[in-house]
């Protein structure tokens, strides 16, 4: 199904469903699809709320764009050929505007979930997410920051929550999902999965330590997965993520902690070890490959020069 073709069909639907969403909104008993108003801190929550209720009156075009998608997520779920539905691509074609639409359904006055099914609601809860991500507005920080503390525990919303936090990239940003990547207990991984989109120096050394210490293997390759993301040189090429200045730190860092991984373990870790190093692709790789095969044992050596001869050729150097 074609984007424009699909907003064009449900275009008239939106346009009820939307007013009757503005008309009924009421944030004291409202819910959105992940948490309520109630559970964003009171000045976030009025400021945000402001700025909602500011942006449906002056411009009503992006929550009927929302409302669109969401009227149609039974079709996409029925005609997905994955386990869930492309959700994203649709909201993320919204644009910019569509950041406080997509706040107010995640988290102040989203419609009842009906009859979707468990697929569909993941999609369209996932979808909102990464794309309100995609936006990178410093705005979206609070409610990602309670979606991250509220009870949720869904591997794929709260990993989607901390991508949309890490990308947001400031100070405070960073500094919270290092602290709640600390807390042990169900929703760990997910943020040590995600957080790995912040792309900065304390998130980056926070993955690093964790990864340094963890004998558990999962807990290995997703965080060995997340510093590729963090270092990843194509990642770097974007000016939005240069604007940071610290490339040159993360990347560095996320390459000491992939060789020492690929030295401590072994088969898929190892394997998702190599894969990131060669996404990571930073300069110091051949030094510390050379360096870690002083302490190596015969066989681990040769896998070391089988690295070092893959990263040579690699064409992300």
């Amino acid at each position: 199904m074609r984007m424009r073709s699909f907003f064009i069909g449900v275009l008239s639907a939106a346009l009820v469903f939307g007013a009757l969403s503005a008309a009924s909104s009421d944030a004291s008993a409202a819910e959105g699809v992940v948490i309520g108003p109630g559970q964003v801190p009171s000045a976030a929550r009025a400021a945000l709320l402001a700025e909602i209720q500011k942006a449906r009156q002056s411009n009503p075009a992006p929550f009927l764009a929302v409302a669109a998608v969401r009227a149609q997520l039974a079709e996409l779920d029925a005609n997905k050929r994955g386990r869930l539905a492309a959700v994203t691509p649709y909201l993320k074609s919204i644009g910019a505007e569509a950041l406080f639409p997509m706040l107010a359904e995640l988290a102040v006055d989203a419609p009842a979930r009906g009859d979707l099914t468990d697929t569909a609601w993941a999609a369209w809860r996932i979808g909102l997410l990464e794309a309100t991500g995609a936006i990178r507005d410093p705005r979206s920080e609070a409610v990602m920051t309670a979606i991250l503390e509220s009870p949720e525990t869904d591997f794929a919303v709260v990993k989607a929550a901390a991508e949309a936090l890490g990308k947001v990239g400031s100070d405070r940003a960073a500094a919270k999902l290092v602290l709640l990547s600390k807390a042990s207990g169900p929703k760990q991984a997910a943020i040590l999965a995600g957080m790995g989109e912040c792309r900065r120096v304390l998130t980056t050394e926070a993955l690093a330590k964790t990864l340094a210490v963890t004998t558990d293997i999962a807990t290995a390759k997703l965080v060995i997965r997340s510093l590729g993301n963090a270092g990843s040189a194509w990642a770097w090429k974007t000016p939005i993520i240069q604007v940071s200045g610290e490339e040159a730190v993360v990347r560095r860092t996320a390459a000491k902690a992939l060789v020492s991984a690929f030295v401590a373990f072994e088969g898929e870790a190892r394997k998702a070890a190599e894969k990131s190093i060669l996404v990571v692709a930073d300069p110091s790789t051949p030094a510390l490959i050379e360096s870690a095969k002083k302490n190596a044992s015969p066989a681990l050596a040769v896998e070391l020069d089988a690295l070092a001869a893959r990263f040579a050729k690699s064409p992300i150097r």
